[in-house]
């Protein structure tokens, strides 16, 4: 794993710089190639909901109607026109009726509370279908939800495979944030040892690879077949070859926003990785387990990074701290 860029900044610097990447303000002006529009900000804080629609008028030194210009003409049922930016954004979501604050920008679509959050560990597969922006614009994408332990998770339909469209947040044991810090948590999700992924399992090859893990019940941990599944449908689908990490890559965390265009509403998020030695690369790399040993040791696992357009299929240390993204069985 020696590529990887080392991150020394605290927990608090590296919040900082999450927004101050997200939220550069205009265009242009030598802020170097990597650096977001103020559009890009504004779909970046409505993505992370920000406390209040003013707190995102801040966060990127954008007006009330250039936020409004990124939201469309009714948010479930209100009116955009209408909404109040003093009033945090959780409280808007639940007052219109989503489950999601739509972005009219955003490859990714929009969950409008059409379809109903099932609990208990099943996933509501009749949510809202959307076609994605950039080069697969005829691809419709079907997103649902999922309850557990707490979290509710949106869901995407991908080719005939269900994945969670964040990372697992379940505080199982030996879990833990980056660097420790909840607030990372919330945004990016829980890291996981192999052996605390698999929740005693044995390994598994298979398609479906039948081991639950620590994943919602009727979910399971992927094999690394099922990952070679989603990344070749991926391809098929967008008409390339090692374009998989483009097309999966969630807009406005990564360090790299040209490379992320989430054009089947995956949200790969980049959440970096936890080993021995501590923490690193978050917002530019994302790892997630597979079910699959290699041997006593190592197992197989799935990687993005923010300067690659590709999916990569490593092995790592079993001890080593990587996302978790879970399918339904």
């Amino acid at each position: 794993m020696n590529h990887l860029k080392p991150l020394t900044l605290t927990a608090a610097l590296v919040l900082a710089t999450i927004f101050t990447l997200s939220c550069s303000g205009d265009d242009g002006g030598g802020g170097g190639p990597n650096i977001p529009s103020k559009d890009s900000c504004i779909r970046a804080e409505l993505e992370v909901r920000a406390n209040t629609l003013d707190d995102v008028v801040g966060a990127c030194s954008a007006t009330r109607s250039e936020v409004l210009a990124q939201l469309p003409n009714t948010i479930g049922s209100c009116n955009k026109n209408d909404l109040d930016f003093d009033k945090p954004l959780r409280d808007i979501m639940e007052a219109c009726g989503v489950t999601e604050i739509p972005i009219l920008s955003s490859s990714g679509g929009t969950s409008s509370g059409g379809g109903s959050s099932s609990s208990g560990g099943s996933s509501s597969s009749g949510g809202s279908s959307s076609s994605a922006g950039g080069s697969s614009s005829s691809i419709v994408i079907e997103y649902g939800t999922v309850e557990y332990h707490g979290y509710e998770y949106k869901t995407v339909k991908i080719g005939d495979q269900w994945w969670l469209a964040e990372n697992l947040k379940y505080e199982a044991s030996g879990s833990r944030c980056y660097h420790d810090n909840e607030s990372y948590c919330s945004t990016f999700g829980r890291l996981y040892d192999w052996n605390t992924a698999m929740n005693g399992s044995p390994t598994s090859a298979s398609t479906p690879s039948g081991v639950r893990g620590i994943c919602p019940p009727d979910w399971h941990l992927p094999s690394d077949l099922e990952w070679t599944k989603l990344t070749d449908y991926v391809e098929r689908q967008g008409g390339c070859t090692s374009c998989a990490g483009t097309k999966l890559k969630k807009f406005g965390l990564w360090y790299n926003i040209d490379n992320c265009t989430d054009d089947f509403g995956f949200s790969a998020q980049p959440g970096g990785y936890g080993n021995s030695s501590g923490f690193d690369s978050i917002l530019d790399m994302g790892i997630w387990w597979s079910s699959t040993a290699i041997s006593d040791v190592s197992a197989r696992y799935r990687s993005m990074s923010d300067n690659s357009s590709n999916v990569f299929r490593g092995m790592g240390d079993k001890t080593s701290l990587y996302s978790i993204r879970c399918v339904k069985d």
